[in-house]
């Protein structure tokens, strides 16, 4: 198994020293709230997508990418709407405005979790921060199947996540197939686990070290990206009072 901890310092290592910037864990967690916050989702959405920010960031180092992105993406000027729900024969259609992995994802896992059919995010062609929630989200004994489907219908990249919190990438398409055509998107399907996949990329025994490296020592970021996150999350902030 690899050394997670010695991994972590490796990580520390990939940024210039004078464009990284140490952080405790909970300050990640708590701007990416702040920010989502101040952006408009809810107390609750925004506590859960910041957990979602955090893991990211301490296991993939893209959790804050991604808060930055989902906010750019909410304050577009065709601004959010509300999620819909769309049962067709053969698989049940999430879609959002905007159709965010961040906060979309939550709700397409938990459906297709509870459920025997399949559910279907369109449009969304990254899955990695739905991938990052379903760690949380699949009980024991049983896994979730993520697979990315182009344009034409093909499926193009797939992730499956269990219940013992292994988290396997780029898994062979071909074994995922289904005979209903989707367009574009990500598909969600409930599954046992699979005793032919290779080695997970992500453990639950590995994410532990590591988050207890962090808790420890902190977290590296890059410096400006930091910067923005940082700013968006003091808009929740209530401004004084002028006299």
């Amino acid at each position: 198994m690899t050394d997670m901890l010695t991994h972590t310092l490796e990580d520390d290592t990939a940024l210039p020293p004078g464009n990284r910037i140490r952080l405790a864990v909970r300050e990640v967690r708590e701007t990416a709230f702040r920010a989502l916050y101040a952006a408009g989702v809810s107390a609750g959405e925004a506590g859960g997508a910041a957990d979602v920010v955090t893991a990211m960031q301490l296991h993939a180092r893209n959790g804050i990418d991604t808060l930055l992105t989902t906010i750019a993406e909410l304050e577009s000027p065709n601004g959010p709407a509300g999620v819909t729900l769309t049962r067709s024969p053969d698989v049940d259609i999430v879609e959002r405005s905007p159709q965010s992995a961040l906060l979309t994802g939550p709700l397409a896992v938990d459906l297709a979790l509870s459920q025997s059919r399949p559910v279907l995010l369109p449009r969304m062609l990254d899955h990695d921060a739905v991938a990052w929630y379903a760690l949380h989200a699949v009980t024991p004994g049983a896994a979730l199947r993520l697979v990315t489907f182009d344009d034409d219908g093909q499926p193009v990249d797939a992730t499956v996540v269990t219940g013992a919190g292994d988290m396997f990438r780029d898994v062979p398409v071909a074994a995922l197939t289904t005979d209903v055509p989707y367009g574009a998107g990500t598909l969600l399907q409930a599954a046992p686990p699979a005793a032919h996949l290779s080695r997970p990329v992500h453990t639950a025994a590995e994410r532990e070290t590591r988050y207890r490296h962090a808790v420890s020592y902190g977290v590296f970021v890059d410096a400006a990206t930091w910067s923005r996150a940082y700013e968006l999350g003091r808009r929740f902030l209530v401004p004084e009072a002028h006299s």
